[in-house]
C-alpha cells in the first residue's frame, strides 16, 4: 500500500516533530509552574504586625505604625489611621496564600506588574524585625501576581490583594469629621447667612428654640436628616499641610454647627471655610483641632439651611390621567365627562398629600 512505501518518510517527520516539542519544552521549562513543595510559607499573625511600609509606584510612601494599641501614619506625617482600610490590609496579609509559581526569569517581571516601576511594595515589621517584603503585581485569573521576600520567582496569591494597599495618602488617613450617635445629640444649632437655627430634642421629635425667619410649616423629620449628615460627617480630602487657617477662611468661617451630646459637657463645633481651588469643595475644620477637610459642595450646603429646608415639603404633582386603552374590536373606549375626571384628579392628589 502506499502510506507502507512513504513509512520511513513518515516516521522521519514524527521524529523531528517529537524533537521540536522537546527542545520548545527544554526552553521554557523557566515559566513552567514548580510543584507545591517548592512554594515559600508564609504565616503572619495580624496580631504581631506592629508596622506596614508601603511604597507605591512614584515612590508615594506611606509608613503605619501601631502607637499604644492604636494605629496612626508615622510617616510622612503623623495623623490618625483609617482603622476600616488598616484593618483590611491586615486581613489580607493573615489571609495570604501562595498557590502556585507563575515565573521565575527576572524577563517577566514587567509583564506581572512586579518590577520596581510597576510593583507595590508592602514591608510588615514586628519591632525592628522583618516578618515579609512583598512585591505586589497585577491581578489576574483569580491570583494576584507576588514576589516574595529574596526569591526570584514570581508566585501567584490566591484571590485579589494589591487594592487593599493600592491606596493614596488620604485614604490611610481618618477622614472621619464627627462620629457620635444621632441619637445622643440633644440640641443641634445651624448659623450662616442663610440664618441661625436651633433645635432641641422632644421625645422622638424636635422642637424650635431660635429661628431668624418664621418657620410656617415646620417638620421635625427635616432636622433629623440634616443631624444624620452631621453626627457621621466623613471628609473627602484634607487641605495641604501649609494651608492656614486664614487661607482657608477659617478665621471668620461662613457658617457653623453646633452639637450638645447627652452625655458629653463638651461641644462639638463644626466651622465651614471658603472654596478651594477645586471647583465644587470647600475647607472644614473641627474647632479645637488643628487639622483641616476638604469636604464637597453638597455637604457644605447641608450644613447652612435656610427656612424653607425645615418646612414639610411640597407633595409632588399628581400623575397625568392615563390614556383609554383601546376597546375590544379596536374602536375606543368612552371617555370620562370632564367633571368626573376633575373630581378623580382632585381625589388622588388629596390622598398624597
Amino acid at each position: 500500500m502506499q502510506w507502507r512505501k512513504n513509512r520511513i518518510a513518515i516516521g522521519g517527520v514524527a521524529f523531528f516533530a517529537l524533537l521540536g516539542l522537546t527542545l520548545w519544552a527544554v526552553g521554557s521549562r523557566d515559566d513552567r509552574p514548580t510543584g507545591l513543595g517548592e512554594l515559600p510559607s508564609i504565616e503572619l499573625d495580624k496580631e504581631a504586625i506592629t508596622s506596614l511600609e508601603i511604597v507605591r509606584p512614584e515612590n508615594e510612601r506611606v509608613v503605619l505604625s501601631n502607637v499604644d494599641g492604636v494605629w496612626r501614619v508615622t510617616e510622612p506625617m503623623d495623623a490618625a489611621a483609617d482603622k476600616n482600610n488598616v484593618e483590611s490590609a491586615l486581613n489580607r496579609l493573615a489571609d495570604l496564600q501562595v498557590a502556585r509559581v507563575v515565573a521565575t526569569r527576572p524577563e517577566n517581571y514587567e509583564r506581572l506588574q512586579v518590577d520596581e516601576a510597576s510593583a507595590v511594595l508592602v514591608v510588615a515589621k514586628a519591632g525592628e524585625d522583618t516578618l515579609a517584603r512583598l512585591m505586589i503585581g497585577k491581578y489576574g485569573n483569580g491570583m494576584t501576581m507576588l514576589r516574595v521576600d529574596d526569591h526570584a520567582e514570581v508566585f501567584g496569591a490566591r484571590g485579589s490583594l494589591r487594592y487593599a494597599f493600592d491606596r493614596e495618602l488620604k485614604s490611610w488617613r481618618d477622614r472621619m469629621v464627627v462620629s457620635v450617635d444621632a441619637a445622643n445629640v440633644q440640641t443641634i444649632r445651624f448659623e450662616s447667612a442663610n440664618g441661625t437655627f436651633e433645635f432641641q430634642r422632644e421625645g422622638d421629635g424636635w422642637k424650635v428654640l431660635e429661628a431668624d425667619d418664621a418657620l410656617e410649616d415646620f417638620d421635625p423629620k427635616q432636622v433629623t436628616g440634616r443631624l444624620s449628615t452631621t453626627a457621621r460627617l466623613t471628609a473627602s480630602d484634607f487641605a495641604p499641610e501649609d494651608t492656614s487657617a486664614a487661607r482657608a477662611g477659617l478665621t471668620e468661617p461662613q457658617a457653623t454647627v453646633t452639637l450638645t451630646l447627652a452625655d458629653d459637657p463638651e461641644l462639638i463645633v463644626l466651622e465651614l471655610g471658603d472654596s478651594t481651588e477645586q471647583e465644587g469643595e470647600l475647607y472644614l475644620r473641627r474647632q479645637g483641632e488643628p487639622t483641616i477637610y476638604v469636604i464637597s459642595r453638597y455637604l457644605a450646603d447641608r450644613l447652612r439651611p435656610d427656612a424653607k429646608t425645615f418646612e414639610t415639603p411640597e407633595a409632588p404633582p399628581a400623575p397625568p390621567p392615563a390614556m383609554p386603552s383601546a376597546a375590544p374590536g379596536g374602536g375606543q373606549q368612552p371617555q370620562l365627562p370632564p367633571e368626573v375626571m376633575r373630581q378623580l384628579q382632585e381625589q388622588i392628589r388629596a390622598q398624597q398629600q
